[in-house]
């Protein structure tokens, strides 16, 4: 008899989380989901616990009974980092240790989403997987997330090279979709449909790559069907657009009637930031490994959120 594969998410109702949660379930894998926020997925095949990665004595039975640890819990907005500097190095690094440790002990492959962060500022056209970190001083709060990613990345390759621990790391450049919270794409979608100003840090030739969400679950779930192991991938698309020229799209689908406000101050105010001007992923591996490539163009997947947030 066929028995499904138990798999462990945690940060299941966040939004990359809850996606993921989605995807495994449609594909009928049996999935414990683990956050702190209130259940929202029902399925049979779906046990939830509302509770914090911090319980370690929960997360370690759920992790010795599942077949595989999806460790996607974190604080991924910008604000925080500046504003909540401490909770996000603590929430990033500290259960992700007892998570690799007991992934380690019962030999469960990880899968751990990073983050674009790691590259920091790095003066490249793109960023390739092998590519070294450019940080800025450790005065600069901004930088806390990167480090703390950084730092359970180390942790997860150090604990292959010495127990043979089976993991993934995913490196996320600016996934956006309806839920997101705490991002560029839905500060600006939620303030163009109010008509309210839309604030750019800089003069706004600062660019970003972003990709819609089912484009990266697609991402995600062909590494995850095949028999890859300890890998490192950038999730993204290579195709880049600058700040400024990304809010005058936004203004234009919703037809709104912002302005747009560069040299605004609305992160520069804290101490601690410092701006990206270039971030853009190489995702040849990922090509390459699985026939990957992105479905959905920017103006379809801002089109789907817009429309998603509005109803």
């Amino acid at each position: 008899m066929y028995k499904k594969k138990k798999i462990f998410v945690t940060g299941a109702m966040g939004f990359i989380g809850m996606n993921w949660c989605k995807k495994l379930l449609e594909n009928n894998y049996f999935v414990y989901g683990l956050d702190l926020k209130k259940q929202k997925i029902k399925h049979k095949n779906f046990i939830y616990y509302q509770d914090t990665v911090f319980n370690y004595s929960l997360v370690n039975k759920i992790i010795k009974k599942s077949d595989m640890v999806c460790h996607f819990a974190g604080i991924a907005e910008p604000m925080k980092y500046l504003t909540k500097t401490s909770e996000v190095i603590d929430l990033t690094i500290n259960p992700s240790i007892n998570i690799i440790n007991e992934c380690s002990k019962h030999k469960k492959k990880i899968y751990f989403t990073s983050t674009s962060e790691v590259y920091g500022n790095l003066k490249k056209k793109k960023f390739n997987e092998k590519d070294d970190r450019l940080l800025g001083s450790t005065i600069y709060s901004r930088w806390c997330y990167s480090t703390a990613k950084a730092l359970a990345e180390h942790y997860i390759i150090a604990k292959a090279k010495e127990k043979k621990l089976d993991y993934i790391i995913f490196r996320l450049f600016n996934v956006y979709g309806s839920n997101l919270k705490g991002r560029v794409v839905d500060n600006f979608i939620e303030k163009a449909l109010k008509n309210q100003n839309l604030q750019i840090n800089g003069n706004g030739k600062q660019t970003r790559c972003f990709l819609y969400i089912e484009d990266c679950m697609d991402a995600f779930f062909k590494i995850f069907s095949k028999k890859i192991s300890r890998e490192i991938f950038n999730i993204g698309e290579d195709k880049e657009i600058t700040i400024l020229n990304f809010a005058k799209k936004i203004i234009s689908l919703t037809k709104s009637k912002s302005k747009i406000v560069v040299n605004s101050k609305q992160l520069s105010k804290f101490k601690g930031y410092q701006d990206i001007l270039k971030r853009v992923p190489d995702v040849t591996k990922l090509k390459k490994m699985t026939n990957w490539k992105p479905r959905f163009t920017l103006d379809h997947g801002l089109r789907a959120t817009i429309e998603k947030i509005t109803k």
